[in-house]
Order: C-alpha cells, then sequence, then structure tokens
C-alpha cells in the first residue's frame, strides 16, 4: 500500500459511508447513479459528499477525489475502469 506524502497534514478520518461514496465518484458516477446504487436519495449522497469534502478541505470532486488517492483513502486498484457511453448511431447524428 503506497504511503501518504509526509508533507501533507495527517491522514483524514473518513467515515465509512463518505468514503464509499468518494470511491464511487472516483469512478466518474454522477449524484443520481450512486444514489442508485447505495439504495439512498440524491441528497443524502449530496449530504455525505459535503461531509467529505469538509474533511478533506477539497474545493470540489475532483480535488476530493484527488486527495483521497494522495492520502492513501483510495487506491487505484479499487477502481473499475471508466467506460464512456455508446457512441451514437450514424441515424442519430444525421438526424442533429
Amino acid at each position: 500500500m503506497p504511503q501518504p506524502a509526509t508533507h501533507l497534514r495527517p491522514v483524514p478520518k473518513l467515515p465509512p459511508r463518505p468514503l464509499q461514496i468518494m470511491k464511487l465518484v472516483a469512478t466518474g458516477m454522477d449524484n443520481h447513479e450512486i444514489a442508485d446504487r447505495l439504495f439512498l436519495s440524491p441528497n443524502t449522497v449530496k449530504t455525505h459528499l459535503a461531509h467529505a469534502f469538509r474533511v478533506l478541505r477539497a474545493r470540489n470532486r475532483s480535488h476530493a477525489v484527488a486527495l483521497c488517492l494522495t492520502y492513501g483513502l483510495i487506491e487505484v486498484r479499487e477502481l473499475r475502469p471508466f467506460s464512456l457511453p455508446p457512441a451514437p448511431t450514424a441515424g442519430a447524428r444525421n438526424a442533429a
């Protein structure tokens, strides 16, 4: 397991649910996808993210993910590969 950088403040303690949500954010999921996956409301997801941002002192989602990776709270091997939505079909491109 990679060691956190020594020049940073001590590793923040994220409760299990905000950490679980941060891992899903790191995979590219939006709040609605996370809510569906965890059987939560999107507002509950927002509340957990706001808590994680405060604990991490993060400015936004990408900063929070970067901090989680830096502190070793999330490891790259834990994340599923990011998948792009399917490309539109030729007929759908011509209609636009």
